[in-house]
């Protein structure tokens, strides 16, 4: 197999994925489930299959704590955001006064 197949074949393989990771709610979850199952079977292949699931588990772990990290910059982001204030509603006088 030459090099230019091998690099076609993994882009259509990951622009498979990626479509149909964007049926699911969690894309990015799905996306790694779709991109692992062809990457187990050809590190298994290679490795043999004690490698193959450490290597799968190890990627999850480093994904997890990406994500986690992630999260909770997100939610320190939010916590520092200055909240709006709602405007002071109007009483009912004032009403009448400026419709008058």
């Amino acid at each position: 197999m030459s090099l230019g197949l091998a690099v076609f074949l993994l882009a259509l393989v990951v622009l498979v994925a990626l479509a149909g990771a964007s049926f699911f709610r969690h894309t990015v979850a799905a996306l790694f489930v779709l991109l692992a199952l062809p990457l187990g079977l050809l590190l298994q292949a290679a490795l043999g299959l004690g490698y193959s699931v450490f290597v799968i588990g190890l990627l999850a772990t480093a994904v997890a704590v990406i994500h986690t990290i992630a999260d909770t910059l997100r939610l320190l982001r939010a916590a520092n955001r200055p909240r709006q204030r709602p405007a002071p509603a109007r009483s009912r006088s004032d009403r009448s006064r400026i419709a008058a």
